[in-house]
């Protein structure tokens, strides 16, 4: 109540009705303590890093209203400022998708899933996307081991990795989308033989809006690897980016 939200209600181990109480109570604070702290987040990022975005529509609008003097020169600059409302509203949206994701909302709708026939349907869709950007496609569809997860999220967490493989790779660059069990754990893995991200910026993409000084002449918002951190995250499965010698092999492995 006096909004210290790490305090719990101290256990001693004992088997009774008073501990087992104590540890439920303690769990629901563990949870309340996670949705307020994701919904804090999403206010720090939205105040900090929306900000030149806005800064930047505003200078764009100045900019017409001071030095546009033609129709053409109006309809332009408010091409531009959509465009910019758009990115704007993309991001919006990507943030609040993580929060939700972050608090569990979507657990109600987890059930059975089984990675190869959702890797199969990643192709169907993406591989003429991907042929058209000269970016081939090989699926390799493993042994059938289904795993508790909401479909539509972690069908998100692959088309995440493909875009961006799509956007940070040369043309002609080779994409490979893999499921299988490894060590005894399912898992789904997408490699490509691009340029790779160094070891030491390998924590770093997966923070909200961080971008590569490489990166930054592609268009994104650094929320793509973010998002994709938060799926693995909400399904208690792990992700990792590892070197594809050359190129970046992300595996995320399920529990």
């Amino acid at each position: 109540m006096m909004g210290r939200l790490g305090d719990r209600i101290p256990t001693e181990g004992r088997q009774n009705e008073l501990e087992r109480l104590g540890s439920a109570i303690n769990a629901m604070l563990d949870r309340n303590q996670t949705l307020m702290e994701s919904l804090k987040q999403v206010s720090t990022d939205i105040a900090h890093d929306l900000r030149t975005p806005l800064t930047h529509l505003r200078h764009r609008l100045e900019r017409a209203r001071s030095d546009a003097v033609t129709t053409e020169d109006y309809a332009g600059a408010v091409e531009a400022a959509i465009a910019d409302c758009d990115q704007l509203l993309t991001i919006f949206t990507a943030l609040l998708r993580i929060a939700q994701i972050e608090a569990g909302a979507r657990r109600a709708e987890f059930r059975e899933v089984a990675l190869d026939e959702l890797v199969e349907r990643v192709r169907d869709i993406y591989k003429p996307v991907m042929d058209d950007t000269r970016h081939p496609l090989e699926v390799r569809a493993g042994a059938h081991m289904p795993v508790r997860g909401d479909p539509q999220l972690l069908m998100q967490l692959i088309s995440n990795l493909l875009e961006n493989a799509i956007h940070h790779t040369p043309e002609g660059t080779p994409t490979v989308l893999e499921s299988g069990i490894q060590d005894g754990r399912p898992f789904l893995a997408v490699a490509d033989r691009g340029p790779g991200i160094p070891q030491a910026d390998r924590a770093n993409v997966l923070k909200r809006f961080f971008r590569r000084e490489q990166s930054r002449t592609t268009p994104g918002s650094g929320l793509g690897l973010s998002l994709v951190a938060a799926i693995a995250d909400v399904h208690n499965a792990t992700l990792e980016l590892a070197d594809n010698n050359p190129g970046l092999r992300a595996v995320v492995t399920f529990f």
